[in-house]
This record gives structure tokens, C-alpha cells and sequence, in this order.
């Protein structure tokens, strides 16, 4: 989830406008851009430090801050071996070389196994020169704003400016499960020590918070989490909107009855719930008869592919987004569209050549023939292939029936053949996209050995 967050406070202003500058100025190296973007501490301390600066300066002493090494950190390394330190039980390594390798207020510690990043400890106990953990006073709910308040640094502290990171973390239910919360995400960095957030406002979460002060000489961590905050549901919750760009794609034969696609689409672009899961709907006329099918595919999963799909036929597509709220579910709008499906394949025709047939054995006890029909191969690929044979007969008392066989051989038996019956065979395969059909009419007994 991305959260927007305006903030009317004048120094937020100052902060975006110098950032702009810095981001103008080519003078600005490419580990400051990175700190810049991923570590809210270091960026908040160089802001503090150069927040006094007349407003020509503050750009070359910002990205001066951003470049230079950030050895001593406060806080301490925790105290003892791999054992006792939670956050060290992985294999050994060499993560970092100083605490300028670290993020945020992060510490490089050496320890029996290795030298890795570490929270430090005693950042909370009040040192000269850092400004105090401050604490969440109240989170609260102004309709279509979460406003939060915390305290501001002891009067009398010599801190300097001190500038605030505001962090956040939810889940969606009915009831508060520690468990399920995200991880922690800044949200916004502030000077004021009251803030709105508007894009925060999402029903069925719970919310908790926590900040952090942080002058130039850094931090001493963040303030306790607030307790969990629910914004309530309401009586009237609007279902999820119909998903977005829905597409198909890769159409394509998977064998000579039948083809498939590939239906996907993308998240609704509004959803007040999340999205648990989507329904896809493929509804298509056959006749007078139409046919629905219905499947149910995961909210991280934003394609379906549909499968056995009958050529020259027109198939109606629909998707729709389902959220979920305890026991109650909420159906969006369904989004739609139409596929047609191509027509049966053509493929080129060419006969099969060298039929002949030829009498095996001696007549049986009733008089009745056993031939063996055979042909030139179509192909001498090793790979499994199949000639299909199709046979029946006239003129016979017993009129037997149109029978059918495959064989992966050029030649085929054909038993108990009735002397003056005529037959009428057929030989069909397709390779490499062309049809081979050969036929032959015989009389057995006009057959020689």
C-alpha cells in the first residue's frame, strides 16, 4: 500500500524545496541520492544540521552531510556472545566496516561471529546533545484524516533543530492480531509535533505509530509504538471497483480440436478493502445453449489462463474483484470483454503414396482371407507418430460396421476378410502442418499372395 501525505507545516516546504535543489545540483554524488532515498535518519539529521544555514548554503552543506562518513553513532553494541544476541543468530559474516555502513541508527558490531548491523541499546537513556524519545500522546480519527500528536523534546534540552520520523504499520480485520501487522514504514518527516494524514483514512485497519527525534547528532530512537488504532468500518462500505486493463493474450492452438488465451488484467483502482481474491467468468453460446464456467484465482495472482477453447466461437470474459471483511464479503463491479476464437485449421493436403496389399497365410477353416496393407512412410522421425486407418465394407451379408485403428508402423493386418465383400480403407496422419491421406478399394478375393 503507497500513502500520499500533505503537510501544511512551513519547514516541510523549506525541506521539499531544498531537496529539489540538492537533486538539481550535478555536484550531488550518487551515495548521496542513495542515502537520500533509503535512509530517512541520516537524511533527517543532514537536514537539522544544515536547517540554520542561510537558504544559498543549504544545498551544498545537504549533500555535503549526505557524503560524509557517520562513524560514531549513538547508542552502544549489545553486550555478549552470539548466544545471547537474538539478532545474530545466522551464519557468520562481515556485513559492515563502521557505522557509516549502517542504516539509519544502526550500529556496526563486532561479535565471536563476525561484524554485522545492530540495533543499539541505551539509545533511550537521555544523552547530552540528542534530543529525547518522544511519545505518542494520541492518534485520532477527524472523519477523513488520522491525526497524530506526540511530545516534544524536554523544555531546556540543547538538542538544536530536531526534525521527526513518523512511522507506520496495519493490517485489515475485525480484530487486532499483533502478528499480522506489516513491517514498520515511514510516512512522513516532519518539524511539527501534530500531524494529519489523510491517505491513512482506510476502513477495517488497525494502525499503530511511533517517532522518532532526530537533530544533527543523530537519534535516540523511536518512541514506544502507539497503541492499536481502529478506523471503523462504517455502516455502508463500497465494494471494490472493476479490475483494469483486461486483456487477452498468446491465442494460440494446443492441438487441432481445441485452442487457448491468457486473460489478465490489473488491481481496481479503488478498493476500500483489499482484494482477497478475483472470479473469472467465460460464458460462450453454443446453438441455442449458453455455457458458464466460473473460477476463483488468489488476489496476488493477476492472470488466468483458459484453456480448451472451441474454434470459430465468440467467448464472453468478465473478472471481478471480491474483498472481504470478517464474515461479510463485498463483489465489485465485474470489468468485461469478448475473445473470438479462430476457425478450425487448414492444412495442406498430400497423399500418401506405395499402397498395396497384399494375402498373409492361407484361407481359414470358413474360407475367410488375412491381408497386410502397407504404404510409403511419411516421415522418418523417431519421434512417436500415428497413422490412423479407417475401414468398411459393401456387399457383404454380414454388414459389418466402419471400423477404426492406429498404428505407428507404415503396414496394418487386416483379418477374417470376407472373399467377395468389397472394402474401402483410408490412411490419414499430419506432419509438419500438412494432412497425408491415401485410400484403397480391394476385393479379397481378387488378392494374390
Amino acid at each position: 500500500m503507497s500513502y500520499r501525505v500533505r503537510s501544511s507545516s512551513v519547514s516541510l516546504q523549506r525541506y521539499l524545496a531544498l531537496s529539489t535543489a540538492i537533486f538539481a545540483s550535478v555536484a550531488v554524488a550518487a551515495d548521496a541520492v542513495a542515502a537520500f532515498v533509503g535512509d530517512p535518519v541520516r537524511d533527517a539529521r543532514c537536514f537539522a544540521k544544515c536547517y540554520r544555514q542561510i537558504a544559498a548554503e543549504q544545498p551544498k552543506c545537504y549533500s555535503g552531510c549526505l557524503n560524509e562518513r557517520w562513524i560514531n553513532k549513538p547508542g552502544e553494541c549489545p553486550v555478549g556472545d552470539l548466544d545471547s544476541v537474538a539478532s545474530l543468530d545466522r551464519p557468520c559474516l562481515e556485513q559492515c566496516s563502521s557505522d557509516d555502513s549502517c542504516h539509519a541508527e544502526y550500529k556496526c558490531c563486532r561479535h565471536s561471529c563476525g561484524i554485522t548491523c545492530q540495533q543499539p541499546v541505551g539509545l533511550a537513556d537521555h544523552r547530552q546533545g540528542l534530543p529525547n524519545v518522544p511519545n505518542v500522546v494520541a492518534v485520532s480519527d477527524y472523519g477523513k484524516a488520522l491525526v497524530v500528536e506526540w511530545s516534544a523534546p524536554f523544555p531546556g534540552t540543547s538538542a538544536g533543530h530536531v526534525t521527526y520520523v513518523v512511522q507506520e504499520r496495519h493490517h485489515v480485520g475485525a480484530s487486532y492480531v499483533p502478528e499480522r501487522m506489516t513491517t514498520w514504514a515511514m510516512v512522513t518527516r516532519t518539524d511539527r509535533t501534530r500531524e494529519q494524514f489523510r491517505q491513512l483514512h482506510a476502513p477495517g485497519r488497525w494502525f499503530q505509530f511511533r517517532v522518532a527525534a532526530i537533530n544533527e547528532n543523530g537519534t535516540s530512537g523511536y518512541s514506544p509504538p502507539s497503541g492499536p488504532f481502529f478506523v471503523e468500518i462504517g455502516p455502508h462500505v463500497d465494494p471494490p471497483g472493476p479490475p483494469q486493463d483486461l486483456m487477452v493474450s498468446s491465442l494460440k492452438w494446443t492441438n487441432k480440436e481445441y485452442q487457448q488465451c491468457v486473460l489478465s488484467w490489473t488491481p481496481p483502482a479503488e478498493s476500500v478493502l483489499p482484494v482477497r481474491k478475483y472470479k473469472v467468468f467465460i460464458s460462450v453460446r453454443d446453438g441455442p445453449h449458453v455455457y458458464h464456467k466460473r473460477n476463483v484465482v488468489p488476489a496476488d495472482i493477476l492472470r488466468f489462463t483458459i484453456k480448451k477453447l472451441n474454434s470459430n466461437s465468440e467467448y464472453f470474459l468478465q473478472v471481478q474483484a471480491i474483498s472481504e471483511f470478517g464474515r461479510k464479503r463485498f463483489a465489485g463491479q465485474k470489468a468485461s470483454t469478448t475473445l473470438k476464437t479462430k476457425g478450425k485449421k487448414i492444412l495442406n493436403s498430400k497423399p500418401i503414396t506405395g499402397i498395396k496389399i497384399v494375402v498373409i497365410g492361407d484361407p481359414d477353416s470358413r474360407n475367410l482371407i488375412n491381408a497386410r496393407l502397407s504404404w510409403r512412410p511419411v516421415t522418418m522421425t523417431l519421434k512417436k507418430f500415428y497413422y490412423t486407418l479407417s475401414w468398411s465394407s459393401r456387399d457383404c451379408d454380414d454388414e459389418s460396421k466402419p471400423l477404426r485403428a492406429r498404428t505407428e508402423v507404415p503396414y496394418f493386418d487386416l483379418f477374417s476378410l470376407t472373399p467377395q465383400c468389397e472394402y474401402f480403407i483410408k490412411v490419414s496422419t499430419t506432419f509438419n502442418g500438412s494432412k497425408y491421406v491415401g485410400s484403397f478399394n480391394f476385393t479379397p478375393a481378387v488378392l494374390k499372395l
